[in-house]
């Protein structure tokens, strides 16, 4: 019952963050919102394995946090989020209620890290403005703002499905040193996206994918390389703690044994 009051409330506020996002940008046109929205789906679809087993890390952070940099928060909330429903449906092949629930907390996540960014002087207007050391403050929170929603949501459904507090789902999942890298890299990936795309325009997708191939085939060799060294530091550790007693050479036969005086 509370995991489908959950899900329900988190839909509605997904809802309400459109809404609240105000009136989309009229002098944008249909090609930049096209844009983005293929840009939102194609991180939908890349997946990066967590070291350890710990979950996944999803590129569309990357195009998320770069799309709520540029554009106007109605059209960053319903582009993102549109593009995580598609590729649920098209891609992913997930049942509605688990599509519509990553719709409510991709809107809501972008939605609020936006708000956070504008609010605190952030300008994405030109080059000049979004390389300014002035947006620094408001880059770096509306970061975290991303990182600490999305988590937060993610961590209460995981938590009412496995009965278990979501503040330990939490910390079990998400607040260890990997994720939060992981975490930094793709919204600095984003920051460049967006920076690429003020200074070559629509061009700047074949750099945007050829600089997320090699960062994702990088990563990937990263945790598969971890993930190794950690098995052989298992195995040596094993070896050492194995009891003497197991190592020592078993004792001569005497020389008498058998025999009888």
């Amino acid at each position: 019952m509370w995991l489908t009051v959950y899900i329900t409330l988190v839909v509605a506020g997904g809802g309400l963050a459109l809404w609240a996002a105000g009136a989309p940008d009229p002098t944008l046109g249909v090609l930049p919102l096209f844009f983005w929205l293929l840009a939102n789906l194609l991180g939908e679809v890349l997946w990066l394995p967590a070291p350890r087993g710990r979950g996944y890390l999803s590129m569309a952070n990357a195009a998320n946090f770069a799309t709520l940099l540029l554009l106007a928060p109605w059209d960053a909330v319903l582009v993102t989020a549109m593009a995580g429903l598609l590729a649920d449906f098209l891609f992913r092949k997930r049942e509605w209620y688990r599509a519509l629930f990553n719709f409510g907390m991709c809107a809501v996540t972008v939605f609020v890290a936006s708000t956070v960014f504008r609010n605190m002087g952030g300008h994405s207007d030109s080059i000049d403005t979004l390389l300014s050391p002035l947006n620094a403050v408001p880059l770096l929170v509306a970061a975290a703002t991303y990182f600490f929603t999305n988590t937060l949501l993610v961590s209460g459904v995981v938590g009412l499905c496995g009965r278990l507090s979501p503040l330990r789902v939490w910390r079990e999942s998400f607040a260890f040193s990997y994720e939060v890298v992981g975490a930094v890299v793709l919204n600095l990936l984003g920051y460049l996206f967006a920076i690429l795309f003020l200074t070559w325009g629509y061009m700047s997708a074949f750099i945007a994918v050829i600089a997320t191939y090699f960062i994702r085939d990088a990563y990937v060799r990263y945790v598969t390389d971890m993930e190794q060294a950690a098995e052989s530091a298992a195995v040596s550790r094993a070896a050492s703690q194995a009891p003497a007693s197991n190592l020592a050479p078993a004792p001569a036969a005497r020389a008498d044994e058998g025999s009888r005086p």
